[in-house]
C-alpha cells in the first residue's frame, strides 16, 4: 500500500500589540491551503511544536464574502477566543494576504466564540475588532489568601482595597481572576514561584466552568470622570509562565472596571500595558460601551498593532 505523500503548509510569526520586533506577544499563523485538511489532534501537535502562548490556523476563504475562519490553540488546548491571535491575524490579512482596502475596513473573522467584526487602519497600522462577549462577573470571588498561597511573592501585600478578587468571564470558556495590586513597584516585585491556584476556590456560576487564569493590575491613572484609564498589568500563571500580552484578559478587566463605574450609555477607554517587567512591552487598547442601564456591556473593541518576524514552510 502506497504511503501518502506529506504536504507542506506555510506559516508566519508576528509580534502582536507592538510596533517593534521582539517586543509584544509572539504569534504563529499557519495558513491552510484548500487541499490540506488538518485534524484537531494534528493542530494541537503543531501548536505544541511552536510552543507559543497561541497558534492560529487560518482557513482559506470559502466564499466571496469578506469573512475568514481561524482556530486558536495553546500548546495544551483549543480556545474559543483570544485577543492577541485576533489582532495578529487581522494585521496579517491586511498587510500580507493581499486583501483590498475596502475589504480590510469591514472584515468578519469567524471564531468558535462567534463572529468578530474587524477593521484595519492603513495609516496607523492599528487593527480593531469588536470582539464576542458575554461578560459575567461570577457571584463568588476568589479569596485573597488563596491567591497569596499560589503566589508567595504577594505575602505582605494587601489586595488593593478588598479581601477577595472578582472572577470575570469575557465569554463562556475564558475566565480571569482580576487582582488589583496597590502600587507599580508591588506589581514589578511579583515572581513566578508557587503553584497554580487551588481549583476548589474557583467557584464559577453554574454552567460556566472554564479556563481560568490570574490577571494582576494597577490603575496608573484616569481622567476626572473615569472614562479614560491607563493600566499596567501582568499575567502570571506558575504552571505556564508569564504572558507578555493577553487581549482576552485585558478585555475582561476593562469590562469589569467599566461596569464598576456603571454610567449609562458611557464608553470607557483603556490603554493597558503588559509585559514591561519581562522586557516585552505590549500596548493593548480596549474600549467598552455600556448599555442604557449602565449595568450591561454593549460592545467591546480591542485594538493593537503587530509586526512580522519570520516565515517558513512546515511539513504536515
Amino acid at each position: 500500500m502506497a504511503q501518502l505523500q506529506p504536504k507542506s503548509v506555510r506559516y508566519v510569526t508576528l509580534d502582536v500589540f507592538t510596533t517593534e520586533r521582539f517586543k509584544g506577544n509572539p504569534l504563529a499563523i499557519v495558513k491552510l491551503p484548500s487541499d490540506v485538511t488538518l485534524g484537531q489532534d494534528v493542530k494541537q501537535r503543531i501548536a505544541r511544536e511552536f510552543n507559543l502562548s497561541e497558534t492560529v490556523f487560518l482557513h482559506p476563504p470559502s466564499s466571496e464574502t469578506p469573512s475568514r475562519t481561524y482556530d486558536i490553540f495553546t500548546p495544551s488546548e483549543e480556545l474559543p477566543f483570544a485577543g492577541h491571535p485576533t489582532i495578529g491575524t487581522l494585521v496579517y490579512l491586511a498587510t500580507t494576504d493581499g486583501l483590498a482596502t475596502e475589504v480590510i475596513q469591514s472584515l468578519t473573522l469567524q471564531t468558535k466564540a462567534g463572529p468578530i467584526k474587524a477593521s484595519f487602519d492603513e495609516e496607523t497600522g492599528v487593527a480593531e475588532a469588536s470582539i464576542p462577549h458575554n461578560v459575567r462577573i461570577h457571584q463568588k470571588p476568589v479569596p485573597w489568601q488563596s491567591i497569596v498561597d499560589a503566589h508567595p511573592s504577594l505575602k505582605g501585600l494587601e489586595a488593593g482595597s478588598t479581601t477577595s478578587c472578582p472572577l470575570v468571564s469575557i465569554v463562556q470558556g475564558m475566565t480571569f481572576i482580576t487582582i488589583n495590586i496597590p502600587r507599580l513597584e508591588d506589581l514589578a516585585s511579583l515572581t513566578l514561584g508557587g503553584s497554580a491556584i487551588d481549583p476548589s476556590v474557583l467557584q464559577w456560576d453554574e454552567g460556566w466552568e472554564s479556563f481560568t487564569a490570574p490577571y494582576f493590575y494597577v490603575v496608573v491613572s484616569e481622567d476626572e470622570d473615569g472614562r479614560k484609564m491607563r493600566v499596567r498589568s501582568r499575567m502570571l500563571e506558575p504552571t505556564v509562565g508569564e504572558d507578555p500580552a493577553t487581549g482576552s484578559a485585558a478585555s475582561a478587566l476593562a469590562a469589569y472596571l467599566a461596569l464598576e463605574r456603571g454610567t449609562a450609555s458611557a464608553t470607557y477607554s483603556f490603554n493597558i500595558e503588559q509585559g514591561v517587567e519581562m522586557g516585552r512591552k505590549s500596548e493593548i487598547g480596549v474600549k467598552v460601551s455600556l448599555d442604557e442601564s449602565g449595568k450591561a456591556v454593549k460592545e467591546v473593541m480591542l485594538s493593537g498593532s503587530a509586526v512580522p518576524v519570520s516565515q517558513g514552510t512546515m511539513v504536515v
